[in-house]
Parts: structure tokens; sequence; C-alpha cells
């Protein structure tokens, strides 16, 4: 899949993927095969950051408060992943599964010890509290069949809480006004939502809320940002989805 919206962040986006790479740190992983946990589709590797970091430039964000947050918002959403796909059947012998959730626990390490370095200490409360909602999310609906109805939850507690948040501290973190804060976040959540329910394999249900996104996206400053946003968008809308997966992740 072509990610050609996110062009013009590419650099900082190499610097997001650096910081967040862990293949180089744990020569055992490969031995037990983790790094199958840490593959991702070229547009989960690209999305978080590049909305973090799109939102910002359409703000005058400062460019290296914004490489962090979106490292930030990575490292999070890495340690989330590999924590839900943690075997639940291994026992306290398993390898493979504890060194995953050493994993998880050290990209967790790493997003605390980037909120201290960059004196972004605001970010803290309100991307935990997503994190928070993630696992609330997931533990309510452990061994649940995946539904539609359930598959949507999954999203909004899971995909778009997170990004929302990351939508409204990329524009706060730059020149947007405090009476922007819920256009901001209802962009995150619509396009979280719409990137969700798509990975999902609901386009239907998708569409309704990336119409949406690039209805806010039309009320703001035009430019680059705004256009690469809406490329994403646009983008979506043009794919039929990915078949129906499980309400976790």
């Amino acid at each position: 899949m072509s990610t050609r919206f996110f062009d013009s962040i590419r650099s900082e986006l190499g610097e997001v993927h650096r910081a967040t790479n862990v293949t180089d740190w744990f020569p055992s992983a490969e031995h037990h095969n983790m790094y199958t946990l840490l593959e991702l589709p070229p547009l989960e590797v690209d999305l978080r950051p590049g909305v973090v970091l799109l939102t910002g430039r359409l703000f005058n964000g400062a460019c290296a408060k914004l490489v962090a947050l979106a490292t930030m918002v990575q490292l999070l959403f890495l340690s989330v992943r590999v924590h839900q796909h943690v075997n639940e059947d291994g026992g306290p012998g398993n390898d493979r599964t504890r060194l995953a959730v050493l994993i998880g626990d050290y990209y967790l390490g790493r997003f605390f010890g980037l909120v201290g370095s960059s004196g972004m200490m605001g970010v803290l409360q309100p991307l935990s509290a997503a994190v928070c909602r993630i696992h609330d999310g997931a533990i309510s609906r452990l061994h649940l069949s995946a539904t539609p109805a359930l598959v949507a939850d999954a999203v909004r507690q899971e995909t778009a809480e997170l990004i929302a948040q990351a939508c409204l501290i990329a524009g706060l973190e730059g020149e947007a006004p405090e009476r922007a804060r819920e256009d901001l976040y209802r962009l995150g959540y619509s396009l979280g939502m719409g990137y969700g329910l798509w990975a999902r394999g609901l386009p239907k249900d998708a569409c309704q809320h990336l119409k949406e996104a690039r209805r806010r996206l039309a009320g703001l400053a035009p430019g680059a940002p705004r256009d690469a946003l809406d490329g994403l968008a646009a983008h979506l809308l043009d794919l039929p989805g990915h078949p129906l997966a499980g309400a976790g992740g």
C-alpha cells in the first residue's frame, strides 16, 4: 500500500522509526521469532506518527517537539500491540511469552523516559489515560466473539482514542487556539475510527467517520499538511477493507 501522503514528513518519520526500532537491541528476540509480533502493514507503520506530525504542522508546531510526541505515541502503540499478542497459553517457562512481555514493557519504559527528557510532562495524563482505556476495553471483551458491534467498540477504545488525544496534543503544542480543542479531538477520533473500522473489515462503517474527518479538515487552514491528511482519508475511502478480524489489537 502506498503511503505517498506522508512523503512531506518522510525525514521526521525516519527519526521516529529509528527511535522505536528494537531489532538490534534484543538479539534473543530473533531466536524466539519475536519479530513477527513487531511486523506491521505499511500504512500501520506510519499512521499514528504521521497523523501527529501533520496535525502539528497544521499549527506550526516545533519540529523537535512533534517528533518527540510522534515517537511517544508510537512507543505506546507498539507496547500495547506486543502485549496484546502475548500467547495466553504460555506458562511461566515460556521464553517467547516472557520476552514479549519484556519488549512491551521496554517500549513503555522508553515512553516514560522520552516524556522526561523532552520536558513534555503535560502529555503524560492524556496519553496514559488513553492506554488505560485500551486495556479496560480489551479486558471487558476477553473471550467474546468478534461481532461488528464489538469490533466497533474495540476500535473506539484501542485506536480512535489514542489518535484523538495525539491530534489534540499535537495541535496545542503548536499554535492552535484553545477553542480548537474539540475540533482537533474530533478530527483524530474520526480518523482513528475510520482507519480502525477499515482495517478490521468494516469499510461501510468506516465511511461515515472518514467523511467526517474530511469535513473537519476542510475547515482548517489550506496547505500541504491538510492535503496530506485529506489524502489519507480519501485513500481509505477508496479501498475495500480487510476481512473481519478479532476485536483485540
